[in-house]
């Protein structure tokens, strides 16, 4: 059963401002299961009239994730309120015969899911203009036969990330205990300037020159030419998407490792993050090179860089601009086992080289041209900017660690999450989410979301590096 949540909205509600480090967005939609095992309070607590009522609470206090997207004529950026938007938020709910043990048995695969029809079909991977009519929030609760339920959601939405998206269900489900009266920090927009006196005039191919390396733009083409461009052509039936575990007790161990090998030199150091990044790019690119889907050379490696901690910004709030920080790694990194503590300095030393400076500068470039692009007439600006380095027609490999998402946060009154799922599209961008909270709800394992081509990912399964820390938890 569908509900049209435009019934239940306010009538009006407070706009407000999105500032410049919110507004460059490289979004897409945002699916994610959430999984409760069996408990007797799921028919109490979450029962369809419930968590209607309470979604209904939630997005009363949250008027920004309904807002209209809207460039204005002094090239400022705001997300207005409008009950009549049509991109109203739906709220379905179902029952299955499908039980909780045959899930977990599967090891929660997404496409199991799929099949019993528990999730809603992403569109294409892009963001669309409001005016399609895709709505901006979809819920999808599916009742398992035997107890247990599924919490479906996804976002369509510029400025909501990840992190937004997980706080808004957490939030939603303190509303459904009787909670959330304040909006959770991490669901408000920060008014800090990362820029000042931006010259809205100035000319754009000039300030293109000095564009990022990290990043590109390109208004002739429409996005969906735009994406053919930067997008390897390959079948969809040949890319294989998994989730692999690796436990923090083993990430700290190689950890260790990297710091006795006397590869750092006085003074520096790396985080568990590097290490992981510099596992991963190892482990994927040498599949990669193996699997002679990518010829044998060098390769680009990044780990995604949330620019508000060197920039001196408050780390809480909606919206985390972010830069992949690059560093090149010959083949020599990649091939050979031995080199992970050089590849993990490396990787340190290149999150280390973006300074504020250049990091503000990258921002003002960004600002500028966007606001150029708005002024010209561009339809949907934000949609003409991406990455270099997912460039899948390139040899590039990163990491996007999102270790401190609150994915198991969301607890309706018949206790956390006990699994969650996502999906990644995206070939050798692997994203990191933390695995399921342990005994003492801290979670131990970190999930890892990875997609390659299936000779590559044969060859991944393969590789005693990778096989001796890392562990299937399920296909797609």
């Amino acid at each position: 059963m569908r509900i049209d949540m435009g019934d239940q909205l306010p009538t009006e509600a407070v706009s407000r401002q999105i500032t410049n480090d919110t507004q460059f967005m490289f979004q897409f939609y945002k699916p994610c299961f959430q999984f409760y095992a069996p408990s007797p309070n799921i028919d109490s607590h979450m029962s369809p009239h419930r968590l209607q009522q309470s979604l209904t609470t939630a997005l009363h206090s949250c008027p920004l994730l309904l807002g209209r997207f809207t460039v204005h004529a002094d090239q400022t950026i705001s997300h207005s309120y409008d009950p009549r938007n049509p991109n109203l938020p739906t709220f379905e709910f179902q029952s299955t015969d499908l039980t909780f043990s045959e899930l977990k048995s599967q090891g929660f695969a997404y496409s199991l899911c799929q099949r019993h029809s528990m999730d809603l079909a992403i569109p294409d991977g892009a963001i669309r203009r409001l005016s399609d009519e895709q709505p901006m929030l979809m819920v999808k609760v599916t009742y398992l036969h035997g107890g247990g339920a599924a919490v479906f959601a996804m976002t369509n939405h510029v400025a909501f990330d990840g992190n937004a998206m997980f706080s808004f269900l957490a939030y939603w489900a303190q509303c459904n205990n009787g909670h959330g009266v304040e909006l959770p920090v991490d669901l408000q927009p920060v008014s800090n300037a990362i820029l000042t006196n931006v010259d809205q005039t100035s000319d754009i191919s000039k300030d293109a020159a000095q564009s990022p390396a990290e990043i590109s733009v390109d208004a002739t083409r429409l996005p969906a030419e735009i994406g053919t461009m930067i997008t390897r052509a390959v079948s969809r039936d040949t890319m294989i998407p998994c989730v692999y575990s690796i436990t923090t007790q083993d990430l700290h161990k190689l950890k260790q490792q990297v710091e006795a090998s006397g590869e750092l030199q006085d003074g520096e150091w790396v985080s568990s993050n590097n290490v992981l990044t510099a596992l991963i790019s190892q482990c994927v690119a040498r599949a990669n090179m193996r699997a002679h889907v990518y010829e044998h050379g060098p390769w680009t490696v990044f780990q995604a860089l949330d620019m508000r901690r060197p920039l001196g910004l408050p780390l809480r709030g909606l919206g985390s601009p972010i830069i992949l920080a690059e560093c090149n790694a010959s083949a020599d990194h990649v091939l050979r086992p031995d080199r992970l503590p050089a590849l993990a300095r490396r990787v340190r030393m290149s999150v280390d080289a973006y300074t504020p400076e250049y990091l503000r500068n990258a921002m003002q470039w960004m600002h500028t041209t966007y606001a150029g692009l708005a002024r010209d007439g561009v339809d949907e600006p934000w949609r003409h900017f991406w990455f270099s380095a997912l460039n899948t027609n390139r040899r590039c490999v990163g990491v996007s660690c999102m270790n401190r998402i609150p994915i198991y946060d969301a607890d309706f009154g018949a206790g956390r999450p006990v699994m969650a799922r996502s999906f990644n599209p995206r070939p050798n961008y692997v994203i990191v989410f933390p695995g399921p909270p342990g005994e003492t709800d801290v979670y131990d394992s970190l999930h890892m979301y990875v997609t390659l081509e299936r000779p590559a990912m044969d060859a991944l399964r393969a590789d005693p590096e990778w096989t001796s820390v890392c562990t299937l938890v399920s296909e797609f």
